[in-house]
């Protein structure tokens, strides 16, 4: 599979450019969670042989040789197809240049299957889809408009794609162009709909010089990007998350906010807007919260799935206010951090008011049965158990969300001070104070010198060697004295590949190296260690990681660092790395993580 965008419009293709779903499923044309075309190939009146595609971020150049007569003796036609995405636009162009003695008369044009189909659809993963029942094959012999329209949306497809004869002198040359534009019409009012703009990616580099970050990577960030009114904000993957996420922005943010600070602030800016100011228990929408995902697919649009905008995230309005202080000091941008105050205060008061029910001083979720019954990053549904298997039964209070409460309450003492607020500048200390003596004592195994991953709903300690612990040294919340133990744990022959550090310890019931989080490699798990690895002094072993990091990038079949690999080791595999068939490439925390790999390799020389 390939992808290319620029703005918001997405080119899925298969490994040799071609867009037809026959080959690789996922293909077609999309627009705001909907795939509007499954098939566009170029037919022509010659005999064309394909030769090979040429893959940039924002489009495809795919080259051709024809025969002027089928009795010519050698290929005599050279023909160049151009596609490029550039905010809800396809634009295409064809070369054709006649190398034969002769002239000649040719026509082109583009075979287009136009279906409508739910982004949700595509993917599979809902057994109670119905279906669009639109599906039509478009000549592109035409330049009419298409459309599908329902109680929710009208989708438009403007076309205007070549279609003619022409005649070519030997030796002569001549092109076309065209265009497909796609748009999407709402019939109730959206926030993040209003927030999109269409137009191409704006131009952005990181204020640093970041060798590891070259030509490919830049590319891959800015394929990532959706346009907004507020600036360009990163999408969580491709081809199936190009929408925000809170948690995944939110992270990249941290991850790169040294380097990218005026991302950084693009997110902070969205997620202001998306912030919920009310409850609603089928969204899990509560005052203050933070996204964490939206959507503009028709099943989202109906109420059949939570996501026009869904709230089931337990971190990610932590993350808000750890990433706003962040912001400020890499900046001391005070204005801007001013101008989100009010949704800073209300993102602090949702901890008060709803993130730890039973008043033990631990956030918790417990899912609402409509969304994620996992609400850390670990979201998949068998990812929280006991050593033995059993899975923890919720209210659960992650470790690594304690460790970003604890960030968060540190934060705000400082944020706080920025506001004239003095006295909830020494509330927030001592409460992150209290925080870091309690969760020392109730999260610590002292029989493993590790930390649980969770506490269940009876506050027992779920026992299972998990990575999210490596999080908590990013915090700060760890002690000095149960650091090592910790570090030495994750790098342990049960947790550490050789290419990274697993989900889950080699050792626990349910380890499996391909499973989605009992055992796979997460680089961007790896990137918020490393950070805490350089927070608490051990730069050589943060250090050794970012290496490791990047082999499995130069192992991985296209050189990226993808969302997520097997965690089999390589003894295990000879020096092999196993991929993980379903991740997404590109995406963002991955593209993040090369930021952090190249922040430490940096500190590391100087």
């Amino acid at each position: 599979m390939k992808i290319f965008k620029n703005g918001n419009l997405m080119v899925v293709t298969d490994d040799k450019g071609i867009i037809d779903c026959e080959s690789e499923k996922a293909a077609g044309l999309y627009l705001e969670d909907t795939r509007f075309i499954s098939r566009m190939v170029l037919k022509s009146s010659l005999q064309l042989r394909r030769l090979h595609s040429d893959f940039s971020w924002d489009g495809i150049e795919v080259r051709y040789l024809g025969l002027s007569k089928p009795e010519a003796p050698h290929f005599d036609i050279y023909v160049t197809e151009s596609l490029r995405a550039e905010g809800n636009t396809l634009y295409t162009e064809l070369m054709v240049r006649n190398y034969s003695a002769e002239d000649i008369e040719v026509s082109f044009e583009f075979e287009i299957s136009c279906v409508f189909e739910d982004m949700f659809s595509v993917r599979g993963e809902n057994d109670a889809y119905k279906g669009l029942d639109i599906s039509r094959t478009l000549s592109s012999s035409t330049t009419n408009n298409f459309e599908f329209e329902s109680d929710f949306e009208k989708d438009i497809v403007e076309n205007s794609l070549p279609a003619l004869s022409m005649k070519l002198m030997s030796g002569g040359s001549s092109s076309l162009s065209g265009k497909l534009r796609l748009s999407k019409e709402l019939k109730k009012e959206v926030i993040f709909k209003k927030m999109l703009s269409e137009r191409p990616v704006k131009d952005f580099s990181p204020v640093k010089n970041t060798p590891l970050l070259n030509e490919r990577e830049l590319g891959d960030l800015k394929t990532l990007m959706i346009p907004t009114i507020y600036g360009d904000f990163p999408g969580a993957g491709l081809p199936w998350y190009a929408t925000v996420f809170g948690r995944d922005s939110l992270i990249f943010g941290l991850q790169t906010v040294d380097l990218l600070p005026k991302i950084a602030r693009n997110i902070l800016t969205v997620h202001a807007h998306l912030q919920s100011k009310e409850e609603d228990h089928k969204t899990e929408a509560q005052p203050g919260k933070i996204v964490h995902e939206t959507r503009l697919n028709e099943l989202s649009l109906s109420g059949e799935l939570p996501f026009e905008r869904y709230y089931g995230t337990i971190d990610a309005t932590l993350l808000f206010i750890m990433l706003a202080h962040r912001y400020y000091v890499q900046t001391d941008d005070s204005n801007f951090v001013k101008s989100i105050e009010k949704n800073i205060v209300a993102a602090a008061k949702w901890i008060d008011d709803y993130a730890d029910p039973d008043n033990d001083g631990y956030i918790e979720f417990a899912p609402s049965g409509s969304g994620l019954v996992n609400q850390g990053w670990k979201d998949s549904s068998d990812s929280v158990s006991f050593a033995d298997g059993r899975l923890a039964e919720p209210p659960l209070a992650l470790v690594e969300v304690q460790g970003y409460l604890y960030d968060a309450f540190k934060c705000l003492e400082k944020l706080m001070v920025l506001f004239d607020k003095r006295e909830m500048a020494s509330l927030y200390a001592s409460r992150a104070a209290t925080l870091k003596i309690n969760f020392n004592r109730d999260f610590w195994l002292e029989s493993e010198s590790y930390f649980a991953t969770a506490l269940d709903n009876n506050k027992n300690p779920v026992d299972s060697i998990t990575s999210n612990p490596g999080h908590c040294l990013m915090t700060g919340i760890v002690d000095e004295d149960k650091a090592e133990a910790l570090v030495e744990r994750l790098f342990s022959e049960e947790m550490y590949t050789g290419w990274g550090i697993r989900t889950l310890s080699s050792r626990m019931k349910r380890y499996n190296p391909f499973s989605y989080h009992n055992g796979s490699v997460w680089p961007h798990d790896n990137s918020l260690i490393l950070l805490g690895l350089m927070n608490y002094g051990f730069s050589e072993k943060a250090k050794g990681l970012a290496l490791d990091l990047l082999k499995a990038k130069e192992r991985h079949h296209d050189n990226r660092l993808p969302e997520l690999f097997s965690g089999l080791s390589k003894i295990e595999t000879s020096g092999k790395l196993i991929e993980y068939p379903a991740s997404c490439s590109p995406q963002l925390w991955s593209t993040g993580t090369l930021f952090v790999i190249s922040s430490v390799l940096a500190s590391d020389s100087t």
